[in-house]
């Protein structure tokens, strides 16, 4: 009974963080301005049926981010977090806070005091399978967790997690298609 309870609440935080890794109009809101511009595509992105464009942003104000978890060891950084969203062509189109884009990718060299759900950089590989499962497909030291249409890689090196990607796919991904892009800094 209690590995079926484990078991139930890693499906649930996995299929949390697979569905929605956290609110991106309230993350840039409480973050404030960043650096942005056009991202570049690849291949393995979704694209949603409105035209559009990818955009990147990166170096946000006053981020503080931690390793492992000891969240009050703070360490000050600058492009330790990348989101790449896909912005419909349309009259919010050029609003920071746009309430039409829809996240492709974030990745995380630190964790992000404002993402708990995604603090997985410094953890050790046992504390992640306790967390998320064991469920994932391991390619070039890389653990990646998916479902239908997002995959979660985590880089580990050494026994821990060095980084970590959420993208959001084109594809149903399987041991066989993983492209070399994702599982790469």
């Amino acid at each position: 009974m209690v590995f079926y309870l484990i078991a139930f609440q890693s499906a649930t935080t996995l299929e949390k963080v697979l569905n929605k890794p956290f609110d991106l109009q309230q993350f840039k809101k409480k973050k404030g301005q960043s650096n942005s511009g056009g991202a570049n595509k690849r291949s393995y992105y979704y694209k949603p049926a409105e035209k559009g464009f990818y955009m990147s942003f990166s170096i946000f104000d006053l981020m503080k981010g931690y390793i492992g978890e000891d969240t009050t060891y703070r360490i000050d950084y600058k492009e330790a977090i990348y989101i790449v969203t896909y912005k419909p062509f349309d009259k919010d189109q050029d609003m920071y806070l746009d309430p039409n884009e829809t996240l492709i990718e974030i990745k995380l060299l630190l964790n992000e005091q404002d993402l708990p759900q995604l603090a997985y950089v410094g953890l050790d590989t046992i504390k992640v399978k306790n967390k998320l499962g064991d469920n994932f497909i391991r390619k070039n030291d890389c653990f990646i967790y998916s479902n239908r249409s997002a995959a979660l890689t985590l880089k580990t090196k050494a026994g821990r997690v060095s980084w970590l990607k959420w993208t959001r796919l084109n594809f149903v991904l399987n041991k066989d298609n993983v492209p070399e892009e994702l599982v790469n800094e």
